[in-house]
């Protein structure tokens, strides 16, 4: 899939976005899992 490869390089060149990127997606997904009852405050 040449797509994941161009993702890869990309990532491979900025890994501090990346970086960024993936833990604003992990801090949406801590707060899904631990505050289900404010889940409508998204």
């Amino acid at each position: 899939m040449p797509i994941h490869k161009k993702i890869l390089d990309w990532q491979a060149a900025n890994p501090t976005i990346t970086w960024i990127f993936w833990g604003i997606v992990w801090i949406i997904v801590f707060i899904l899992l631990f505050s289900p009852s404010n889940t409508a405050a998204l």
